[in-house]
């Protein structure tokens, strides 16, 4: 048991070491991308940094549902949209205050907030069906895959308009250029395959050495699949995010967080539903309920204090996240007893 310890946390630190390489190349292709081609640091952020720090979620839902675990899917999907309102977002305003653009409030953030409405309503068992176990169906699951077709078209339309912009956007640009020396298209290209790449290396160790190392310690594959494997799957974000954050690039880091939980919801959770009809697991709905409160919460922490998250209310995020995960290990714990 002491050996496979060992192993475990030999490979969750392995992983650690490749996710801050990989997130610091990513942040800094991704930053000169934006540069290079006209388009916001934001609209980065949202696309393709966060759906490449969401690989590890969807490589592992996609074979958990093919081998049935479709409760699994559901918690991490919840679980790692939570982790990133929660623990991501809170960490990131603790080490530099978020300052979020306006833009953001008018589509993104409604966009996230719809794709959470959509999955509650799509949960719930028809009112006529009585008897019916609430869950997700292929067909929800297509129309989920449909919202998250809107909402990239959505995104793609904004990107390709960047004379309406205005002073925004050119402020942002003023600051990638402070921040960030000029490189080529063709070299940020590459830096960013490579920190995606090094990215999915280091989340697949670091995901391996967590889960072995909770088995070691003989937890319940349940409460595995709640805490560790949904902290492990989000590993890319959180690191990505506070390097974007330490490198000045609040834009990419929110981008990434609420594009990974669009990603995760409307196209992964939707993916796992086309493939097999995915159960409402116990206590699903008041998770849902608790998902639903973070992204509201979300609304007027963007509009206070001069349109800041702030260290206090990213404090009160993390208390709110750490509140809710050790309620749900008292639980876990408590049924399995």
């Amino acid at each position: 048991m002491e050996t496979g310890l060992l192993t475990s946390l030999g490979l969750f630190l392995g992983g650690v070491v490749l996710l801050l390489l990989g997130g610091d190349l990513l942040v800094k292709g991704a930053v000169a991308l934006a540069e290079r081609r006209g388009v916001r640091p934001l609209t980065i952020g949202l696309t393709l940094v966060a759906f490449g720090t969401s690989a590890p979620e969807l490589a592992l839902n996609v074979a958990a549902a093919a081998g049935g675990d479709t409760a699994l899917c559901f918690g991490n999907m919840m679980g790692s949209s939570l982790t990133n309102m929660g623990l991501i977002l809170g960490l990131s305003a603790l080490l530099r205050p978020v300052k979020v653009q306006s833009s953001l409030l008018r589509r993104e953030l409604p966009a996230l907030l719809g794709a959470v409405v959509v999955v509650l309503a799509l949960a719930l068992p028809p009112p006529l069906l009585e008897g019916e176990r609430p869950g997700l169906s292929r067909l929800e699951g297509l129309v989920l895959i449909a919202g998250f077709g809107l909402f990239l078209a959505m995104l793609l339309r904004s990107a390709g308009k960047p004379a309406r912009v205005g002073a925004e956007f050119a402020e942002e640009l003023r600051e990638v250029a402070r921040h960030e020396p000029v490189v080529s298209w063709q070299l940020a290209s590459t830096m960013v395959a490579g920190g995606l790449a090094l990215l999915g290396f280091g989340g697949k160790l670091g995901e391996m050495g967590a889960v072995g190392a909770a088995q070691a310690l003989g937890m319940s594959s349940q409460l595995i699949g709640l805490t560790v494997v949904s902290l492990a799957t989000t590993m890319p974000e959180l690191f990505t995010s506070l390097i974007a954050m330490h490198r000045g690039q609040a834009d990419m880091a929110l981008g990434n967080i609420i594009g990974s939980n669009i990603f995760n919801l409307l196209l992964i959770l939707g993916t796992v539903a086309v493939m097999t009809t995915v159960p409402l697991p116990a206590g699903g709905m008041s998770i849902l309920l608790v998902l639903l409160g973070f992204t509201l919460l979300l609304f007027p922490l963007s509009v206070s204090f001069d349109w800041t998250i702030t260290r206090p209310e990213g404090l009160l995020l993390l208390v709110l996240y750490l509140a809710f995960m050790a309620w749900q290990v008292w639980m876990g714990l408590s049924a399995a007893g």
